[in-house]
């Protein structure tokens, strides 16, 4: 049998003797309900977030609790509320209604300089190409847990674009997903402070045949200017199944990263800087292991104009020599437009047009993935042949 190399984030949800705390959570000045905040029994594990009408139930163990544990009440764009176990108001027929306190959004880090800056695009993380290396949520995960990788980057401000990470298995309907960016600063080089200053929550709608995933960062606005930590976390499933989300890991950074600084389009770390994991919401964060996520991030670092003519320069060269291969997407016999290739090496992504044709840079060997709602995705290993037509089968 071939060895497996793989990351695990599990959680055994046995609470047992619980008792039910459960409220509604409010905006304190408007009223509205405010979903997904992350409420929890700082670093014990128990935790859970609000619905989309901003109401949770957190079961307390009280054989685990202590008197001086506190319950974090925690959500983009407003004050944390702290709350003692033993100050908890334990109801049954209603919802005692918590108010949050919206915070009072600021401009940070404001450069003013008299010289010309340019945005350079840079693809910075870490990328699967094929290896049978993988990372999954198992069992019963609690909402608020996540799995996160660190990006090692060069230090310079930069925004985050896009997010792009790849699914090899997910039997659930659906899963409501957030994005959390943070930085480094926690103890150990854990995650902690969330650097995402928008006040909106970064969500995508997994759906079960998904396979290359793709979240526009660019409305939020977050800036990094150096190593950051990139988060998935668990908010909502969706259908009967149990969670058993799988998705690419990366085993040997050193190759892929002398493999993609070639191109002249993306700089990724030389060595593995390692993935965590928190069980559930207000959790504790633990380091897992050496080995990187496959979460590639696309990106715009600001660099001056001579940094900036030098990228142009090599960016020419590099199109000049690349191979590129064409073709059709193809639905009983039909050309199909919308189609989505994806190069799982360079991360470059195109459409098919309107024909059902498409073209894109590919050497021997790449991995390529076509994907469209509502058909089964299609993969393929590219040969020496500079043409390539593929059949797609509806779901």
């Amino acid at each position: 049998m071939k060895n497996l190399t793989y990351i695990v984030l599990f959680i055994a949800a046995q609470i047992f003797g619980q008792q039910d705390y459960k409220g509604r959570i409010v905006d304190s000045q408007s009223g509205v309900p405010i979903p997904y905040v992350n409420i929890g029994v700082f670093e014990k594990e128990i935790g859970t977030v609000s619905d989309e009408e901003g109401i949770f139930h957190l079961p307390l163990n009280n054989s685990r609790l202590l008197p001086s544990d506190n319950i974090i009440f925690s959500s983009l764009g407003y004050q944390t509320i702290t709350i003692a176990v033993s100050e908890v108001e334990l109801v049954y027929n209603e919802y005692p209604v918590i108010k949050m306190t919206p915070t009072n959004l600021q401009l940070e880090g404001v450069v003013v300089s008299d010289k010309a800056n340019y945005m350079m695009p840079e693809t910075v993380g870490y990328s699967n190409r094929g290896e049978e290396v993988y990372g999954y949520w198992k069992d019963n995960i609690a909402l608020g847990g996540e799995l996160g990788t660190k990006v090692v980057v060069r230090s310079g401000l930069r925004r985050l674009d896009n997010f792009v990470f790849e699914v090899w298995h997910n039997p659930s309907d659906s899963l409501l997903l957030r994005v959390n960016i943070y930085d480094d600063d926690g103890s150990l080089s854990r995650p902690k402070t969330n650097l995402n200053k928008s006040g909106q929550n970064i969500l995508y709608t997994l759906g079960k045949n998904e396979r290359m995933v793709s979240v526009d960062l660019k409305p939020y606005d977050v800036y990094v200017d150096n190593d950051f930590i990139i988060s998935l976390e668990l908010l909502k499933v969706y259908g009967d199944e149990e969670v058993g989300l799988v998705l690419a890991a990366v085993k040997d950074i050193s190759k892929e990263r002398m493999q993609l600084e070639r191109q002249g389009w993306t700089t990724v770390s030389n060595d593995g800087h390692g993935s965590y994991r928190k069980y559930a919401s207000q959790g504790k964060w633990e380091r897992i292991t050496d080995l990187n996520m496959a979460y590639t991030v696309e990106s715009s670092l600001l660099v001056d104009e001579r940094e900036f003519e030098r990228f142009k320069r090599k960016k020419e060269k590099t199109i000049a020599k690349k191979r590129f291969v064409t073709g059709f997407a193809i639905v009983k016999g039909k050309m199909i437009a919308g189609v989505k290739i994806f190069n799982h090496r360079t991360k470059q992504s195109t459409l098919t047009d309107k024909r059902g044709r498409f073209s894109i840079a590919a050497n021997k060997n790449d991995l390529i993935s076509f994907t469209k709602k509502g058909y089964e995705p299609v993969r393929y290993k590219i040969n020496t042949k500079p043409t390539l037509n593929v059949k797609l089968t509806p779901l």
